[in-house]
């Protein structure tokens, strides 16, 4: 009886721990069915974190003096239903990928959350606004709550938003647009993204459409551009759509230069579709 009774303590034992494990363990979303509704939060989103770091100083060490700082983070449905199991929709931040503090829930869609000062980005952090540095990265997390105790959490692409401190420039405008491989000059227009990155109507330099036979298809894409005006296209698929976009290696970003003062940005490109190898490109604001 006793060792009837033993096994049946360690069993429950057992049971209660595998309980307790799973309410911990977060499930990363990619369909529907896993957390009852699907959400995206980087289409209606948007944020800026733009400064001037402290003049005469490193800048790992220099602290920024902020010009633009806000953050609208809407989070809405894509599909499902949030009355599902759910109990809540929650919403976190955290700093260069540290510890993740939440910052809101609701129990429906859409959800926004609003941050008009600096203080508020790094409230609940454990640091001051004089910590932050030029190049430091807040994301927003977006995750489900189910009635179970369950968390989901989304990929990427769906549930997280990016805010990267950077140097304020503007390079909104038309622009007048040369490459290194043919005689095209062709007007482009740059504008800013949701998250503070850069968009070209044709971010290749032209080389896909006015340097070879494909004239209809234009290579649009985005940069970032970093303190001392340095072009920055690895947060950004490479820059242009066709460059890791299906594979096809054509006018990645390298790097490059931005000239506020003289409205001047240039760029040195990869192209391994048509075997140009490197080349150059130069976009002069009008």
């Amino acid at each position: 009886m006793k060792n009837i009774l033993y096994i049946c303590f360690v069993m429950l034992s057992i049971l209660s721990f595998t309980a307790c494990q799973e309410t911990d363990t977060e499930t990363i979303v990619e369909l529907e069915g896993e957390a009852g509704v699907l959400v995206n939060v980087s289409s209606k989103s948007s944020g800026a974190l733009l400064g001037s770091p402290e003049s005469g100083v490193d800048l790992e060490d220099a602290s920024i003096e902020f010009s633009e700082n806000y953050l609208t983070l809407t989070t809405i449905k894509q599909s499902g239903d949030t009355a599902l199991d759910i109990e809540s929709i929650q919403a976190y931040k955290s700093l260069n990928g540290g510890e993740e503090v939440l910052i809101g829930s609701s129990t429906s869609l859409p959800f926004t959350i609003e941050y008009t000062t600096i203080d508020e980005f790094v409230d609940g952090l454990g640091l001051s606004v004089s910590d932050l540095r030029i190049g430091d990265y807040f994301n927003f997390i977006i995750k489900v709550l189910k009635t179970d105790g369950s968390i989901y959490t989304y990929n990427t692409s769906m549930g997280r938003f990016q805010l990267t401190i950077n140097c304020s420039y503007d390079l909104t405008g038309t622009y007048v647009m040369t490459n290194s491989v043919c005689s095209s000059e062709v007007e482009v227009e740059i504008s800013q993204n949701s998250d503070g990155t850069w968009y070209a109507s044709t971010a290749d330099g032209g080389l896909l459409q006015f340097c070879t036979i494909n004239t209809t298809i234009q290579n649009f894409g985005s940069f970032a551009v970093s303190c001392g005006g340095v072009v920055d296209a690895s947060a950004t698929a490479g820059g242009p759509d066709y460059c890791e976009g299906g594979g096809y290696g054509i006018g990645c970003i390298t790097g490059g230069t931005w000239d506020q003062e003289a409205g001047i940005l240039e760029m040195t490109h990869t192209d391994a579709f048509f075997g140009n190898g490197t080349y150059t490109s130069k976009y002069v604001r009008k």
